[in-house]
């Protein structure tokens, strides 16, 4: 009794680790993919669109064709006074990063620092690295010039600190760095499978809080510059009314494969408007061409009013000229960087984000769940369709509380619970009664063990009767065995068959058929029942040509060990029999009764007048003609039939060495 509960305890402890390495992998792997792929057809759904108050500029293809790439930096200053000059933009974010020097464009470069020190509402971008290296980061000495070129004022009330391991600002140009009037992050960082489904609304570096390109853009668009970090949610300071960010810690990883614990939300995207980007989106040499007319006092081809008081995203997105800046996302499989910080900005104005379940509750739901799988119900039918319910259940839950901004892991729960299920069926069935096991096996060795497991399965069924059914019967013996056998010893002819029969025993039990009976050194299989197989003549044809070869290797093994020669004959014939129990109420067997069941052995036997191993009949042939080579000997007369059939010399499989 106490092995008993000892082996209970521990199959237990077994059940609920494995069920937590489940639970892990699928939270890990799994979730974030289901959760992609319901997320595009929701949104879908949904008609979910951005805000027309953020709009893009893109140096794309259209414009590199026109202008070759690079460009040199007063051409954005030209898009920047067409914004602020004529079309009233309320604010201008510039996300190309201005890092080196142009060298060859020096000139360009002083009008375009010239033109951004007085725009007061043209933000730049920056981001950090994981590294301090020399030469590729702003020097220390510059640092209190850069923040002084950060406006906003990000105030930290979290009660848990969590270092991001950002050391350092990638470098920046010193004549750009005393121009420029506002500067915020440009960084995006993916997830470990390359997706990208958070944003940092603030980045971390050290003990100082700096803000993203789309807090900043929202900031100069509503005039709010003060902000309230806490533990979950990123506010402003009235008592988060106006913005109240969903926020969370968790690893990304950048270029280099560094894992950086950074400030997150996850975004709430919204349905696509073209190949690239899910807001408005103009070409940036059309805004050039547009400025150009408009200083010469021509018609502009895209009208100022397009981006009065509304925030302008610029950024570069030339795929077939330069190289692409595009990230994959849930939505796209290529999405433009300079659109995924418009998405932030628009989650921003429309103050709705999908915000992340606390990870305790998951864990309580999937536990609680699981356990009403494992307890709820003895019969293990039923247990499985209550874990399927149970299922159906938290997936309805999962869609609710997307469409309420709240996101779930969508599998994890379903499972961790249809496991349980699985396992506890697995123990079941391992757990069996010992006694019971062991008259298994010892009517494995009587009967056929297909019948055995049909048997087993149909209990309450087991009644004198059957069906009439179309199958394939294989019938192989050895060829003149019987007067061969009574010159060698009882020992010797054992020894032969038990070999034979393990030869092809396994053979047959390989391609769905089953042993109907022993009949001396000859044995008969049937395919197609009660082994369901739709494609069973094939299969027993593949069964003999592996017999044929199995036998060769065992016919030299024999006459290397003084045995000896055999050869077998294999005759195939499909067609209607009687397969089910038959005997009387006490004893019965299964079996297959009918001509097409004898006519395999008497086709076999034409294997020693025609000199031939293999045949089959007219009617397996209709079944297999166009998959194997064979060669027509004659029409014979079989004992049964009125009429001759055709039988055939099976060669090989065709395609098939």
């Amino acid at each position: 009794m106490y092995k008993n509960i000892k082996s209970k305890i521990t199959a237990v402890i077994l059940l609920f680790f494995i069920l937590s390495l489940i639970y892990i992998f699928s939270l890990r792997f799994l979730d974030n993919r289901v959760n992609d792929f319901c997320t595009k057809i929701f949104t879908k759904i949904s008609k979910n669109y951005s805000s027309d108050n953020v709009v893009l500029i893109a140096v794309d293809d259209v414009s590199t064709d026109k202008i070759k790439w690079p460009w040199s930096r007063d051409l954005f200053a030209d898009i920047f006074n067409y914004l602020e000059n004529f079309a009233g933009a309320k604010a201008i974010v510039f996300q190309n990063l201005v890092i080196f020097p142009d060298s060859y464009n020096p000139d360009k470069d002083y009008l375009f620092y010239k033109d951004i020190k007085n725009k007061k509402n043209l933000i730049n971008s920056f981001i950090f690295v994981n590294s301090n290296a020399a030469g590729d980061v702003l020097p220390s000495d510059y640092i209190p010039i850069f923040d002084s070129k950060i406006k906003l004022n990000i105030i930290d009330k979290r009660t848990k600190f969590q270092n991001t391991k950002y050391k350092a600002v990638i470098n920046l140009p010193r004549e750009f760095l005393y121009n420029v009037n506002n500067l915020a992050s440009s960084i995006l960082v993916e997830d470990k499978d390359t997706i990208l489904r958070n944003y940092m609304p603030v980045v971390q570096m050290g003990d100082k809080l700096y803000p993203s390109l789309a807090l900043s853009a929202y900031s100069m668009y509503t005039g709010n510059n003060e902000y309230i970090l806490y533990d979950r949610y990123l506010c402003t300071n009235d008592n988060c009314t106006t913005l109240k960010i969903p926020v969370s810690y968790k690893k990304a990883f950048d270029n280099l494969d560094n894992a950086l614990v950074g400030i997150y939300t996850r975004l709430d995207w919204y349905s696509p408007t073209g190949t690239y980007y899910s807001h408005k989106k103009y070409s940036a040499i059309d805004i050039l061409d547009s400025y150009y007319a408009l200083k010469s006092g021509s018609e502009p081809k895209i009208p100022p009013d397009e981006f009065k008081d509304k925030i302008v995203i610029i950024g570069l997105n030339a795929d077939k000229n330069v190289w692409e800046q595009l990230s994959e996302t849930p939505i796209l499989k290529k999405q433009a960087d300079i659109d995924v910080h418009a998405v932030m900005l628009s989650n921003m104005l429309k103050n709705v984000y999908k915000s992340d379940a606390n990870f305790d509750a998951t864990l309580v739901i999937t536990a609680i769940f699981t356990m009403f799988v494992l307890f709820g119900f003895k019969r293990l039918k039923y247990n499985f369709i209550f874990a399927l319910i149970l299922s159906g259940v938290y997936f309805i839950y999962y869609i609710i509380e997307y469409f309420i901004n709240t996101y779930i892991p969508p599998v994890t729960p379903i499972i961790t619970m249809c496991s349980a299920s699985v396992l506890k069926q697995l123990y079941s069935v391992i757990t069996t009664d010992k006694t019971a096991e062991m008259i298994k096996k010892a009517m494995g060795k009587y009967v056929s063990k297909d019948v055995m497991k049909t048997v087993l399965n149909n209990l309450d069924k087991l009644n004198l009767g059957g069906v009439r059914t179309v199958v394939t019967v294989l019938f192989v013996d050895i060829r003149n065995f019987t007067p061969m056998s009574e010159n060698l010893s009882p020992q010797v002819v054992t020894s032969i068959l038990n070999e034979y029969f393990s030869v092809v025993e396994p053979i047959i039990a390989k391609y769905n058929g089953i042993i109907n009976k022993y009949m001396g050194d000859g044995v008969l299989a049937v395919f197609g029942e009660p082994i369901k197989d739709e494609n069973h003549a094939l299969n027993a044809i593949r069964c003999g040509l592996e017999m044929t070869d199995k036998v060769k290797i065992l016919r030299d093994k024999l006459i290397d060990e003084g045995k000896p020669r055999i050869e077998i004959g294999i005759g195939i014939n499909t067609g209607e029999v009687f397969a089910g129990n038959v005997g009387t109420e006490e004893r019965f067997e299964y079996t297959v009764i009918g001509d097409n069941v004898n006519l395999a052995s008497r086709i076999e036997a034409y294997n020693s007048v025609l000199k031939t191993s293999f045949l089959i009949s007219q009617y397996t042939y209709e079944y297999v003609k166009d998959f194997i080579e064979t060669v027509k000997l004659s029409q014979v007369n079989i004992k049964g039939k009125s009429k001759p059939i055709d039988i055939y010399e099976v060669l090989k499989i065709k395609n098939e060495r």
